[in-house]
């Protein structure tokens, strides 16, 4: 016989609910932000573009992965990291590792490794914010 739900079980699945959007929203926010900067950096250094160009790709490719990524890392592995810092910090490594992955790839090969270096360069940075906030509350 099935048990009719709670109140407190509603309200704490809509309280997950919740905390889950605003973790995607502010995924791709900053995913958006990171892949704006990091493209149209890395175009700026190596084609010298300055039409903005680069910034709206960079964004347009940043927020669906941002969206999944962010959330993911905020609910895994990087649970004890402050939101602040956990999204500050993986969107820079997002940036130096895509700018670094398409400066330092071959022509054809630029759109692939900067999305790689992106990838990468989040995922160090999450493994930094991990343990570095891992040794905080050790110390503490």
């Amino acid at each position: 016989m099935a048990q009719p739900l709670s109140l407190s079980r509603v309200d704490r699945r809509a309280r997950v609910a919740a905390v889950t959007l605003g973790l995607v929203g502010a995924g791709a926010t900053f995913g958006a932000l990171a892949g704006g900067i990091s493209l149209a950096s890395a175009v700026l250094l190596t084609e010298g573009d300055t039409s903005g160009f680069g910034f709206i790709i960079g964004a347009i490719l940043g927020t669906p992965l941002g969206a999944v990524i962010g959330p993911t890392l905020a609910l895994s592995m990087l649970r004890r990291v402050p939101l602040g810092r956990l999204f500050l910090g993986c969107s820079l490594g997002t940036v130096v590792g895509g700018v670094v992955g398409w400066v330092f790839a071959d022509a054809g090969s630029q759109p692939l490794m900067g999305l790689a270096g992106a990838f990468i360069g989040c995922m160090v940075a999450a493994i930094m914010l991990r343990f570095r906030t891992h040794e905080i509350d050790l110390e503490a």
